[in-house]
């Protein structure tokens, strides 16, 4: 037994040697985000990142003294020239990532870039009819599409008919809150349930960075959702939870890190069977992370969605099966959406 554990263990250990990615890529940004969330991805899965591209010639010349496999630049024409680069990381002020999509583009590059690709709907279709033109993709990071625990929910929930959505954070006054921070939540129930219209908004601001829209949707399938989204939380105590209420079950989630189905009470007669017995409630578990196991799977990298976006560029970059489930055009309805908020929060 011994021995076949060992075969077992050599034989997975060579395949993630063998399985790496041949061609390579450059990465634009070196900030906080991809530090923690990108960088340890790439470096598991070996990828040759030739170039790293910073704004500062100060912070090019440190990554280049101090990381030997990686060419720190300020000079993004040099890495777009370069004829080994298949494809551009682009993690970078998010008000910078439009042009710089475009650019890329232009050069035939692949592209994955860190949410928001751009900031209005009318620059989504610019870069849409861009990518058409061009020969390379765009991959957007909107990590949560990726996750397993949300691409188990999706399977499962068969005929949803209601959700409830809850995002907090904390006091965002740096930024776009809309576009920096909701439009995750935004963008995963579309995904989930599909296109959406407003019926009710609400806006509750207090100061700079301090504000909460509670909102009401009706998407065209016929499910319901009320979303909250708030940053007048702590960051300390983020959360997301989602509850849906289906055809025959209950789905309630925190987190990518645990999701549960409850039966709904069966009933005869339309007599409910609890108020005859006492029922054995089955709540099942779909999916958890176990932080105890110092695996890839159980890494919050992984269930929160970086890995497979990441992995998933990688195989389109190197022709391997994959599907973008983040593609410019999968944002449309997304961007409606933002845009309809937009419209409400001005009138």
């Amino acid at each position: 037994m011994e021995n076949l554990v060992n075969r077992f263990k050599r034989y997975r250990t060579v395949r993630h040697i063998e399985n790496t990615y041949k061609k390579k890529y450059a990465f634009i940004g070196m900030g906080n985000h991809s530090i923690n969330n990108l960088y340890p991805v790439l470096d598991y899965l070996n990828v040759d990142l030739k170039y790293v591209v910073t704004k500062s010639e100060q912070t090019a010349k440190a990554i280049s003294d101090n990381y030997s496999k990686y060419i720190g630049t300020n000079d993004l024409d040099l890495v777009l020239n370069d004829s080994e680069i298949s494809g551009v990381f682009v993690s970078a002020n998010p008000k910078s990532h439009f042009e710089l999509i475009k650019k890329i583009l232009k050069m035939d590059k692949n592209v994955f870039v860190e949410k928001p690709p751009c900031y209005t709907k009318h620059e989504l279709f610019e870069l849409i009819e861009i990518e058409k033109e061009s020969k390379g993709i765009v991959l957007v990071g909107f990590q949560k599409r990726y996750a397993p625990l949300y691409s188990i929910l999706k399977r499962e929930i068969k005929k949803p008919e209601y959700y409830s959505f809850k995002y907090v954070v904390g006091n965002y006054p740096e930024g776009d809150m809309l576009l920096d921070l909701f439009i995750h939540p935004i963008d995963l129930t579309n995904y989930l349930f599909g296109d959406a219209k407003i019926s009710s908004l609400q806006n509750i601001g207090k100061e700079k960075g301090v504000q909460t829209l509670l909102i009401h949707l009706e998407h065209k399938n016929g499910v319901i959702g009320n979303l909250e989204l708030s940053t007048d939380y702590w960051w300390s105590k983020s959360y997301e939870k989602l509850f849906v209420n289906a055809d025959k079950k209950y789905f309630k989630s925190k987190n990518t890190d645990k999701l549960k189905s409850i039966p709904k009470p069966a009933s005869i007669l339309s007599v409910p069977i609890e108020k005859i017995k006492t029922p054995q409630i089955e709540t099942k578990v779909l999916y958890e992370q176990n932080n105890f196991l110092p695996s890839r799977e159980q890494n919050q990298l992984y269930s929160s969605g970086y890995f497979a976006e990441i992995q998933t560029f990688l195989d389109l970059c190197e022709q391997r099966s994959a599907k973008n489930l983040t593609s410019l055009s999968d944002l449309v309805i997304t961007y409606n959406l933002i845009d309809n908020i937009q419209n409400k929060l001005r009138s």
